[in-house]
């Protein structure tokens, strides 16, 4: 199995650390992580508070690219509304080329309307934007031409540096509505799962996944195996990591809320959006829901980790795995402690599980078979 590491620069912490340090520090855990063993990077796409401090992931990849040797860089997400779909296909080739095939990319549609209003971007386009920009960057990837979009009109143009290899088994999307899986099934994406929901099968509608990728491709094309994001809480005492994870949990658990205004009445109101009206959280159930959550991705001694994520494996069959590790105002001296003793006690084990992976383009080699 792939393993990676992932960073949203979540600055939750009560200390009086500044942006600059902050995200220096974060920086300089994902640079270590390589020298760890974690075969990947993964950077979000967040505006405008502390919850995530990313406003630009292909170029904090930039930036890893050159302080790292041989580990693939992956957005998780490049949020496609709130970017111009020229300027994602540039920049996405351009680092593809300058890395030579380092580049895994992961697209959403975005949830939270304080980020869209900021952006000024309509939030009740966000489904038809989403579908139309992400047609048009992955035709383009391939073929090194964009044009076209009912909305966005775009004159065709030849982009510079052309494709360094084909993109098939790297372009991935978050899917948490059933209209949002099936858009990444038709678009031949893979399914990318970041902070799961506690529902069945982490809130991922495989069926519906499987159902429209055999509608759309047949035998034509091998579906990616999915990819799952989660924080990860490890400790050599069961019940130190239990607390504290839950601890760290709410923290973050109410960031996201704010974010997202999950607590707000206008919540899963915009058009595209529908879906997400269940679930809005009740202002005096937030705690209650972080606890809930909490206890989705695993937390305890190196060993239950192991067996918490091959239960999650058995119920997903992943190609690959990205905890965060750094999370909810812990400590950064805590967050170090908790990537390296990953690294040492599960990482080797979590890498040895069988997987079927497309990251290096065997989803062609596989196709043509």
């Amino acid at each position: 199995m792939h393993v990676g590491y992932a960073t949203g620069f979540q600055h939750q912490s009560a200390d009086s650390v500044n942006d600059t340090r902050f995200v220096k520090q974060d920086l300089e855990m994902a640079i270590e992580a390589e020298e760890l063993g974690f075969e990947s990077i993964w950077v979000t796409e967040h505006h405008f508070s502390n919850y995530s401090i990313s406003p630009s992931p292909l170029q904090t990849l930039a930036y890893l690219a050159g302080r790292t040797k041989s580990v693939k860089l992956g957005t998780q997400v490049i949020v496609l509304p709130w970017n111009d779909p020229v300027r994602v296909a540039e920049q996405a080739l351009w680092l593809d080329n300058v890395t030579e095939g380092r580049l895994v990319l992961g697209f959403g549609r975005g949830l939270g309307k304080f980020e869209y209003d900021g952006l000024r971007v309509d939030i009740n386009q966000t489904r038809q934007l989403y579908r139309e920009y992400a047609e048009m960057i992955i035709r383009a990837l391939e073929t090194g031409v964009i044009e076209g979009g009912e909305i966005t009109q775009q004159p065709r143009r030849e982009l510079r540096p052309r494709p360094f290899r084909s993109f098939e088994g790297r372009v991935f999307g978050s899917a948490g509505s059933p209209e949002s899986v099936r858009t990444v099934a038709e678009l031949g994406m893979g399914i990318m799962i970041i902070n799961p929901e506690p529902r069945a099968n982490l809130g991922v509608d495989t069926e519906t996944y499987d159902r429209v990728w055999a509608e759309t491709h047949g035998d034509t094309r091998v579906a990616p195996a999915p990819m799952l994001s989660g924080t990860i809480f490890v400790d050599e005492s069961s019940d130190r990591a239990r607390e504290l994870s839950r601890q760290y949990h709410r923290v973050n658990f109410r960031a996201a809320v704010h974010n997202y205004g999950m607590a707000e009445e206008h919540f899963g109101n915009t058009k595209g959006n529908e879906f997400y009206k269940k679930m809005r959280i009740e202002p005096d159930k937030i705690d209650e829901m972080a606890e809930v959550t909490a206890d989705v991705m695993p937390a305890g001694t190196p060993t239950e980790v192991l067996e918490q994520l091959e239960r999650i494996n058995n119920d997903l069959n992943l190609q690959g795995f990205f905890p965060h590790f750094h999370f909810g105002g812990m400590p950064r001296e805590e967050a170090e402690r908790n990537m390296r003793l990953f690294a040492e006690k599960c990482l080797p084990e979590l890498k040895s599980w069988p997987s079927e992976s497309s990251l290096d383009g065997e989803t062609r080699s596989l196709q043509a078979v």
